[in-house]
Formats: structure tokens, sequence, C-alpha cells
């Protein structure tokens, strides 16, 4: 027994020790190896997607267990819209980038939720952290460090603003509630800012930008669609 728990117990450490660094050291999902640069004048953050065939720098991130969900450039009122359907399902359509917030930290979009989230489950818990529409947002520094968000629709409990906190994890509140339902809102953030509320340091860049749309945690359904999305230097 003795000699097996000589044996064991290094290969625990080293396996614990491996899949820390592992969780630290690994690429992203996200990673294409051709990010969307900084440029001159605004970014168009929707300008080359092609849902039927991503183009390169483009991921649709589908999670093990769970049914993805359906993204589609459509048009309404004669305007190209992306938009995001669940049916107890999720994933994330995202682009890699590597653009510094130095240069584009003015975040700006419009969005429509017209199916929302319908769950008694508390939002604030994983059990019901379910948005019809959100942005999953990852940023990096020049130390290497990482460190990732979300802005959300909230469903029934948050207001503009607010922050949503699940473990070490901020979700911020852009707006959301059902009375919001069917109407397109306009919204712009600083991308700094929401870095520095986050706990972020250093010289931030942004990673990825993505499209999460989901409905898996409670078992429901939701339809939202984004619109103007755009980086640019200043309101």
């Amino acid at each position: 027994m003795r000699f097996l728990l000589r044996i064991l117990i290094p290969c625990v450490v080293i396996v614990t020790l491996a899949g820390t660094l592992y969780r630290f050291m690994r690429p992203s999902p996200f990673d294409t190896n051709n990010p969307l640069l900084a440029k001159e004048g605004p970014i168009d953050l929707l300008a080359d997607l092609d849902t039927n065939e991503l183009p390169e720098g483009w991921g649709h991130r589908k999670f093990l267990t769970v049914k993805p969900a359906d993204y589609q450039m459509t048009e309404e009122d004669g305007e190209l819209v992306l938009r995001c359907s669940t049916n107890n399902s999720a994933s994330i359509l995202a682009r890699d980038t590597e653009i510094p917030l130095s240069s584009h930290a003015i975040l700006s979009w419009r969005w429509k939720v017209t199916t929302p989230i319908d769950s008694n489950a508390d939002e604030s818990t994983k059990e019901g952290d379910d948005h019809p529409i959100r942005f999953f947002i990852t940023f990096s520094n020049e130390n290497g460090n990482r460190s990732a968000m979300e802005i959300i629709w909230s469903n029934k409990k948050y207001q503009p603003d607010d922050y949503k906190i699940i473990g070490e994890f901020y979700h911020y509140v852009a707006n959301g509630l059902v009375e919001n339902t069917g109407k397109w809102f306009e919204h712009s953030v600083d991308l700094r800012q929401i870095y520095n509320d986050i706990g972020g340091t250093g010289t931030p860049v942004l990673q990825t930008i993505g499209f999460f749309c989901d409905s898996d945690n409670t078992g429901g359904s939701s339809d939202a669609a984004f619109a103007n999305i755009s980086l640019s230097a200043q309101l």
C-alpha cells in the first residue's frame, strides 16, 4: 500500500499541476491566426460576416452537450442585422481581434429582443444564467494576462449599468426587462472603463468580441437581433 501511495501521490500532483498550467496557457478557442486589426476610423464588426459560410477570423463555438443557437445575417427594414434564436440551446459566434483599446475603446451597437427568456429561475445564479442576447468579450494585456466579461440584456432583475457577478465573472447590464421587448435600443460603452471595473490592469487589447444567445440552463427559447456594431476612438 505504501509503495502504491508513493507512486500515486506524485502522479496526482503532476496531473493537477498540468491541468492548472493548461488552463492558464491554453490558447483562446477563438484564436484563428487571422485577427481583425485596428485601422483608422470606426470598425464595422459585421461588415464581412456571412453566417452561411463564415469568413476567416470568425468562429462558432459550440458546447459539447448543448444544441447550438441559430445565427443568421438577415435584413430588417432595409438594414442588415444579425439575428440569433435559441430553443434550449446556446453557442457563441465570435470575431478574433487584436485591437488596442487605446485606439478603439468605444463599442456601439443596436439590439432588439423579440422573444425574451421566460423563466422564474434567478438570473443571478448559474441555473438562471440565460440571456436572449449578449456580447462575449475577452481582453489581454502586455503581461499576457487574460480576462473575460459579457454585456447582457437582463431578464427581470437588473437595471442598466448594473453588474451581475457569478463567481468572479462580470456581466455588464446594458438594458433589458420584458417591457422593453420588441423595441430597438441604441448603446455605446467605453470598454476601457469596463476593463477597469472588472479588475483589469496594464494596457488592454481586445482579443475577442462574440455574440452569445442562450437558453440551455432554463430550457426555454428566445429571439433577438444585433445591428450597427462598431468600435471607434470616441463617442
